[in-house]
């Protein structure tokens, strides 16, 4: 049987307002029990911090000068750098997604890889190691991949992050669809070479092909019906609000506190 979820397909934004819709549809998700996705871009670069990173004074001078914006995500994992990326996000009560951290993962893992597919892209699951890595994570997201993250010829092409929270989920992440210019890397203290790209992989690729073929391999893997539903008024003045906590890196929302168990926090 399938489920009503709403869809929302953005342009680009700034990084406060992406991370604050998003921290708004996962509020939503409490609130309404609907499930949502969204697909958008960065309105350039834009270096966005897991929930838990900091961020050297003078790596933050160097974002600065180069103009690389930085932000904090609501979600856990390692820094990501954006702006030729297409990035998701599913934001949806735990009833609505597989039970547990690992099966939604690795169903939203599934649904993207179907979705590279069509497009011409074999994109592989990382494995899941036995046990966690007990040494300092890398700080660049793309540096590595974890489990069930995707990757092309050896390179990892997706990274995400998760939070569970009150009975939902938000899981966002990063589709690469073109390289991260040199300057923004070596300003964000990001080394790429690990990274891959579809225009690295020579696939002729525009991002409403990829926002089609997302949709439809999420309509399957969720047996969804989406339908077009943009921010409410009050959606939109909550995201709004929300921007000033997010810019340069240091805020939080309000409806999601520090305090978060690593239980609810989870990011790759």
């Amino acid at each position: 049987m399938s489920t009503h979820w709403r869809l929302l397909l953005d342009g680009a934004g700034s990084g406060p307002w992406n991370m604050g819709v998003d921290e708004v549809l996962l509020e939503s998700a409490v609130a309404r029990g609907t499930g949502a996705l969204r697909l958008y871009r960065w309105d350039g670069p834009w270096l966005s911090l897991g929930y838990g990173q900091s961020l050297a004074p003078l790596r933050r001078a160097a974002c600065a000068e180069a103009g690389v914006g930085v932000v904090r995500r609501v979600t856990g994992g390692r820094a990501v750098l954006h702006g030729g990326d297409l990035t998701y996000a599913i934001a949806a009560p735990d009833r609505m997604l597989p039970d547990g951290l690992v099966a939604t993962y690795q169903l939203i893992a599934q649904a993207l890889a179907d979705a590279l597919r069509a497009l011409g892209v074999e994109a592989t699951r990382a494995p899941r190691p036995p046990t966690p890595s007990r040494g300092a994570p890398d700080f660049d997201c793309f540096a590595a991949p974890a489990g069930d993250e995707l990757c092309a010829r050896g390179h990892k092409l997706v990274g995400s992050a998760q939070r569970r929270t009150r009975g939902a989920v938000l899981q966002h992440g990063s589709i690469r669809v073109h390289p991260d210019p040199a300057a923004a890397r070596e300003a964000a203290g990001i080394g790429g070479l690990a990274a891959t790209s579809l225009a690295e992989l020579d696939v002729p690729c525009s991002y409403g092909d990829l926002c089609d073929a997302c949709v439809t391999a999420f309509e399957r893997s969720l047996s969804a019906v989406f339908a077009p539903e943009p921010l409410s008024d009050r959606e939109r003045q909550a995201a709004a609000a929300r921007c000033d906590g997010l810019e340069d890196g240091f805020g939080a929302s309000a409806s999601f506190p520090r305090g978060a168990s690593r239980a609810h926090l989870d990011g790759r």
